[in-house]
Order: C-alpha cells, then structure tokens, then sequence
C-alpha cells in the first residue's frame, strides 16, 4: 500500500479518527520512551560541555561524569530499543494497515481505503 495522497503525492498523511470501531494503536516499546529523552539530555549536556571548554575554564568533573553516565544510558536503551526494533515494525504496519480513513496534511484531501 502507498502511503501518500491520491491528489497531490505527498507522504505527509494522517489517520481520521473512526467513532464507529475500535482504537488500534501502536505497540511503543519501553526502551524509544527512554532513548527519546536520554538523547536529546545528552545533546544538552554535550553542548554545555563544549561551551564551558570553549568560554570557560573547562568543563568540571561532575558534568563530565553526568554526560557520561547519560551516554551510557542513552547507549543501553539504543541496543534494548534496537532489539524490540522488529516487533515495533510489525505493530507499526498492522496499525497502518487497520487505518481506513486517511487526511492530507498538505492539501486537507480526504480518502478511504
């Protein structure tokens, strides 16, 4: 099945809600709820190290052991999330599969499957 719009070709699609049956969901591993945050806390602290070597005296010890203990963190649930990676893609497809009604994001065009 294509995922994109039958009028203008764009990829940018979204499911419509149906009152009438019931809600399937994609099943969202535990391990992308941690690696999402863990990342993005890591660029962070990545940042503020560089800008405190760069404007500053150095980076302190403490924020040096946080960003790694966060690096660590991020490094673990990379490798948990990338073995609950297959099971998330077939909960994926299926939930796609489930959806009937679907909305353009682009163009506001509405079609059924």
């Amino acid at each position: 099945m294509q995922y994109q719009c039958p009028k203008c070709q764009s990829r940018k699609i979204l499911p419509v809600t149906q009152a009438n049956g019931p809600v399937t969901r994609p099943m969202v591993p535990k391990s992308l709820v941690i690696l999402v945050p863990t990342i993005l806390l890591f660029v962070i602290l990545l940042i503020v190290n560089i800008g405190m070597s760069i404007f500053g005296n150095g980076s302190g010890q403490t924020l040096m052991f946080i960003t790694l203990a966060v690096f660590i963190v991020a490094a673990i649930a990379g490798v948990m999330f990338w073995r609950d990676l297959p099971d998330f893609k077939i909960s994926m497809q299926a939930f796609m599969q489930s959806q009937k009604k679907w909305k353009c994001r682009d163009c506001n065009h509405e079609w059924e499957n």
